[in-house]
């Protein structure tokens, strides 16, 4: 692939991916306005969207081994949490956005701990151990094996978690 076909892919999936996203918010706006027909139609076109987000990243080539994948998955978040975060954060503190101060810290914060949950499954990948994660649907937060009494990052009740089996 030219630098350029690989630029216009890289362009293409960030695009695909957002969509996704955006129309899945869209969905849960819908639904709870009382749209249900509007939500189910954003949520077929955001499978749809996902579907040439999966396609264009799989042409790109970089969904590699599992491990390869854990390994990049930790590096991402690592590089994440430890540059991108910081940097939004120092902005934030110095326009004085409480809100967004609150928001990126939680996102910094559930950051690290994926890089956590990544670096013990690297170490841990021979064992297959069996878990089951639950993820805050307020801020992203990961326990893995059981749902918390409340969020250890926003303090959400443990309602709050979603099993992912």
């Amino acid at each position: 692939m030219t630098p350029e076909t690989r630029k216009d892919f890289t362009e293409a999936f960030i695009k695909e991916a957002k969509a996704h996203f955006r129309l899945l918010a869209y969905a849960d706006k819908a639904g709870e306005e009382g749209y249900p027909r509007m939500e189910l139609l954003f949520r077929a076109v955001a499978l749809a969207e996902g579907v040439h987000a999966r396609r264009h990243l799989e042409r790109l080539e970089e969904v590699g081994s599992t491990e390869e994948n854990v390994r990049h998955a930790f590096e991402k978040g690592d590089f994440v949490n430890e540059v991108d975060y910081p940097r939004l954060l120092r902005r934030a503190w110095a326009e004085g956005d409480g809100a967004a101060i609150w928001l990126l810290t939680k996102a910094r914060n559930t950051e690290e701990r994926h890089a956590r949950l990544y670096k013990f499954a690297l170490d841990h990948m021979v064992a297959e151990r069996s878990t089951v994660y639950f993820v805050c649907s307020n801020c992203g937060w990961i326990e893995d094996g059981s749902r918390p009494e409340a969020c250890p990052n926003c303090e959400k009740p443990s309602e709050s978690f979603v099993a992912v089996k």
